[in-house]
């Protein structure tokens, strides 16, 4: 390891392999280990995402250190919730001293914001330590809570949030936003826009070691494609910003009918109603609605399938962009994708790799899912083909790595 500080990347919500969804620490630590920066994950541990909480101390996951701090845990979006990001915070205050001993001085501290609270512990660290102080922007507060659940401007988590939003883009070294049309805004709330950096979500490089395992999804997909139908995939998150009951109404059109399937895969509080829509509707024989599985086995699940999908309800705060992992997933397993998304960048057109449609309108998706039909195999495999190179070109978790690492010199 490079004699240089070391990467503390705070992330209330970090996954990986065996520990929860969200892998983008785990993959940009992964490729700091690689340049030779050492790097740390610091996150609590109990957390909603979390496959099975974990227990408060160091965890290592194929050469990533973990730090899980002690913080209570909770159920849904309560006072049980607060505490735990309020616990959070103080913890990395509290242990600061400790953790420069087990995993070095940091000379870079990365706070995402899933949610943007923990942002004062890392400016404080930042500054303790002489390190430089990144805010990682992936949704955008107090927004987020106006325009997608609705808070009026007035309450006071609004307006506290409002102005952690401004202390954090007066005060950081460098604001990364993983959206790519947020300047304009960030600048109208304090942010020097020389500070300003967009740093996507990625996809790992590195090749899938042994086989990936198989499941009721991947059988049922390779059943289908067997018999000459195409296979239309959505593996996510079965909620109401997901928007997934316009695929299955979708299906339900006289042009998916005639040759296409659905297999739609996730976990979420509308997979109830989403089977019953199926029953409704009389899709058995086209549409199956499976629960989530890891994410190993959605890389096989791809591999079986022919074109991804992806879908969010219209909301006025995508005018940002979008960036997610779900759509780079299907790009890098170089399928075509139909992207169901109304928001200020369109990485399917820009790739030239699928068919956008209207979120919401089952007539649009059953038209690009006609589409996709009717091109055959080998065009869609040439339609896969550059999503894959430009996934693999603009978001590969290596080219992200080093973007960051800029950041510590710039």
């Amino acid at each position: 390891m490079s004699k240089a500080g070391s990467i503390w990347y705070i992330h209330p919500y970090a996954g990986g392999p065996g520990i929860g969804r969200y892998d983008r620490p785990y993959h940009l630590a992964r490729e700091w280990n690689a340049l030779g920066r050492r790097s740390v994950i610091l996150t609590t541990c109990n957390h909603h995402l979390l496959d099975v909480p974990r227990t408060s101390g160091v965890e290592q996951v194929n050469g990533v250190d973990y730090e899980f701090l002690q913080a209570p845990a909770y159920r849904g979006n309560g006072l049980g919730r607060i505490v735990n990001m309020t616990a959070f915070t103080l913890q990395l205050v509290r242990q600061a001293d400790r953790l420069a001993r087990e995993h070095g001085a940091p000379a870079m501290v990365v706070t995402s914001s899933p949610h943007p609270y923990a942002f004062l512990a890392g400016r404080h660290l930042a500054r303790k330590f002489g390190a430089r102080c990144v805010f990682e922007v992936r949704d955008l507060w107090p927004l987020s809570l106006v325009e997608l659940a609705g808070v009026a401007p007035s309450h006071p988590l609004v307006r506290f949030t409002g102005w952690l939003e401004r202390v954090a883009y007066r005060t950081s070294d460098h604001v990364v936003s993983l959206l790519p049309c947020t300047l304009d805004h960030m600048r109208s709330v304090g942010l020097d826009p020389r500070r300003w950096r967009y740093i996507p979500n990625g996809v790992a490089t590195e090749t899938e070691a042994g086989e990936l395992p198989d499941s009721e999804a991947a059988r049922q997909a390779r059943e289908w494609r067997a018999t000459g139908r195409t296979v239309v995939v959505y593996a996510g998150a079965l909620g109401r910003p997901n928007h997934v009951e316009s695929l299955v109404r979708a299906m339900a059109l006289e042009g998916p009918r005639r040759g296409a399937c659905a297999v739609i895969v996730g976990r979420g509080e509308l997979q109830p109603e989403l089977r019953a829509l199926v029953q409704s509707l009389g899709l058995q024989d086209s549409v199956r609605i499976l629960d989530q599985i890891p994410k190993a086995a959605v890389l096989r699940l791809l591999r079986e399938a022919s074109v991804g999908y992806i879908s969010l309800r219209p909301e006025p705060i995508f005018r940002f962009g979008v960036s997610p992992n779900k759509l780079f997933d299907y790009m890098q397993a170089a399928l075509p994708v139909i992207f169901a998304v109304r928001g200020g960048n369109d990485p399917v057109a820009e790739a030239g790799c699928g068919f956008s449609a209207d979120p919401g309108d089952p007539a649009s998706i059953a038209d690009a899912v006609t589409r996709m039909a009717a091109l055959g195999e080998a065009r869609r495999r040439e339609m896969g083909a550059r999503g894959r190179q430009y996934v693999l070109e603009k978001h590969g978790y290596d080219r992200l790595a080093r973007s960051y690492l800029e950041l510590a010199t710039a």
